[in-house]
């Protein structure tokens, strides 16, 4: 199909483009609506929303995406700089136009609650934001294009650690191409849904699902997408839930790995992922396929992942070096040389695993203290200061409901 062509041609054909657009420099304006609120905390962008799905959605479409509206183009200029020059237009088109109809069917397959949150998000946005409004939410389920790094250490291995006093860190690179100008509209969200868990994202406004965050239980996600699998399953099944709404529940409704484990078995899946994951008390990566969930936890205190499965049921025998996945890997695990991991340590390891230019964010989660050390802006990220965010205040309950307080 025209789809399964653009998975297989689009993996490196992206990288060519990276320069291909103007890099102007932007900057989100402050401001409230309803009880959402942009401002800056140490310089980082952060936007904090709560309420019901159509509270949410409707205050990150006026305070992030609607000043962003480069960012409603960005899905299409990624889907067409992923083809070859040769390929004409029209097909192209025709391409553009089956993706969004599967993106359409993806969309069915999420939670009511979701659901509610995107169409409030299409309702205050203009016309021209609407394909890519649907895109940018099932477009990297159907091509994968994400990198990343992940790593999960328990600190001060060398001292008597038990399970209940383990301090862990966890790290990651996301790895994704830029086009020149998508680094400069990264966003620290606080979520505060009415019913669930709160949470911090890590994203750009405008997607409902989550790629890297934690809530306030501590428990850190991040996704990384793999290119094969040993298992036999499809590469993409229409009938799965999209992979980062996946994440966005285990952060509304969970408090443990074991919880979250439990979720990830119980949904459909679409693709090859990596999910790094790790609570207050152990970490590791849940490996997953449209058949099957693999499991593989700290060794000598350590985790990591890339672009490939690691374990027996799912590693692809004689697979590809995807974006240099194994010497990535292997520069996190080097991290196991070192007696006491703090975060300058983590933060050297994540440097010399980046991407370069596609490298637009770099962060560390701190799960017991609630802490957030972020890097975003110039690529790559992880070359620049890691600012720290205490999210503890920007996660606790209000004193009123968001209803009560309006």
């Amino acid at each position: 199909t025209i789809i399964s062509a653009l998975t297989i041609a689009s993996g490196v054909l992206v990288w060519l483009a990276l320069s291909a657009f103007e890099d102007k420099p932007f900057r989100y304006p402050e401001g409230r609506w309803q009880v959402g609120q942009l401002r800056y905390i140490a310089g980082l962008p952060v936007l904090e929303v709560a309420g019901t799905p159509q509270d949410i959605g409707a205050q990150v479409a006026r305070l992030g995406a609607m000043p962003a509206s480069r960012l409603r183009q960005y899905p299409r200029d990624l889907f067409f700089a992923a083809w070859p020059r040769f390929v004409a237009r029209e097909w192209k088109e025709k391409a553009w136009r089956e993706t969004l109809a599967v993106g359409e069917r993806l969309l069915a397959n999420i939670p009511e609650r979701h659901r509610q949150e995107y169409q409030a998000l299409r309702d205050n946005l203009p016309e021209d934001w609407h394909e890519g409004l649907l895109a940018g939410n099932t477009l990297f389920d159907i091509k994968r294009l994400v990198h990343c790094s992940a790593v999960i250490v328990q600190a001060d291995r060398g001292m008597a650690k038990t399970a209940e006093n383990a301090n862990l860190l966890f790290g990651r690179n996301l790895d994704f191409p830029t086009l020149g100008y998508l680094h400069r509209y990264s966003l620290v969200l606080i979520y505060k849904p009415k019913g669930h868990y709160a949470f911090v994202a890590v994203g750009f406004p405008g997607m409902v699902g989550v790629l890297s965050g934690m809530n306030e239980h501590g428990l850190c996600v991040a996704i990384l997408e793999v290119y094969e699998s040993g298992d036999g399953s499809p590469s993409f099944d229409p009938r799965g839930v999209p992979y980062a709404i996946v994440l966005r529940r285990i952060l509304e409704e969970c408090r443990t790995l074991a919880e979250a484990e439990r979720l990830v078995k119980s949904v459909p899946r679409t693709s090859y992922y990596n999910l790094a994951i790790c609570d207050t008390r152990t970490g590791g990566v849940l490996e997953i396929s449209p058949r099957q969930v693999s499991f593989r936890g700290l060794e000598q205190g350590i985790c990591a992942c890339t672009n490939c499965f690691q374990t027996p049921a799912l590693a692809a025998v004689g697979g590809k070096n995807w974006y240099r996945s194994r010497e990535r890997l292997q520069v996190l695990l080097a991290l196991r040389e070192e007696a006491n991991v703090g975060v300058a340590q983590m933060h050297q390891a994540l440097h010399r695993a980046h991407l370069g230019a596609v490298t637009l964010q770099t962060m560390i989660f701190e799960p017991q203290a609630l802490r957030l050390h972020l890097a975003m802006g110039k690529c790559p990220a992880s070359a620049l200061p890691l600012v720290c965010l205490d999210l503890l205040p920007l996660l606790k309950p209000d004193p009123l409901s968001p209803t009560e307080s309006r």
